[in-house]
């Protein structure tokens, strides 16, 4: 069986968690911009960063070019990785994927740091307020990924693979 892990990262935490299933498995990993052609593997890990509420563009493009493959997906956020947002992001991922009659094995999200620029941007435009309670979020959110997720997307990952 031929696989390979693929992701975008844009702070660097999706690659973390995409460096780790990779340490754990021994499977090649790329980044998004240099990804091998979905077509020649059978089992693909796909990581992006969520952005306004689902994978991020240049990750959402790759995935409409996999087509027939098993899946896992695992992806980063700023926001609580058990919310209702983020069962949103993980469901959109997940229909995105099956839309191209793939198969998904597992996904797994976990928090990240968000990126400073999309931040700011987001105070322009008012349309996230930085109350206490988004501001302890956003703190929290940049300890991670941590030794804990890393560790759980890397047993996710080992489980798919001897399922696969």
């Amino acid at each position: 069986m031929k696989i390979c892990i693929v992701y975008s990262s844009i702070t660097g935490n999706t690659r973390t968690v995409a460096e780790a299933l990779a340490a754990v498995s021994g499977v090649p990993c790329f980044p998004v911009r240099d990804a091998p052609d979905p077509a020649d593997y059978d089992l693909l890990a796909l990581g992006f960063w969520v952005r306004l509420g689902q994978a991020d563009a240049r990750t959402q493009r790759y995935m409409r070019r996999v087509l027939g493959k098993k899946i896992f997906f695992f992806g980063t956020l700023g926001a609580w990785p058990n919310s209702p947002h983020a069962r949103r992001c993980m469901d959109g991922a997940r229909a995105l994927l099956e839309k191209g009659g793939n198969t998904v094995l597992d996904g797994f999200l976990c928090q990240g740091r968000v990126n400073p620029k999309i931040l700011a941007l987001s105070q322009r435009k008012g349309s996230h307020p930085m109350t206490p309670e988004r501001r302890a979020r956003l703190e929290e959110a940049a300890r991670h990924p941590d030794a804990a997720d890393l560790a759980e997307a890397g047993r996710r990952w080992r489980d798919v693979l001897k399922q696969a």
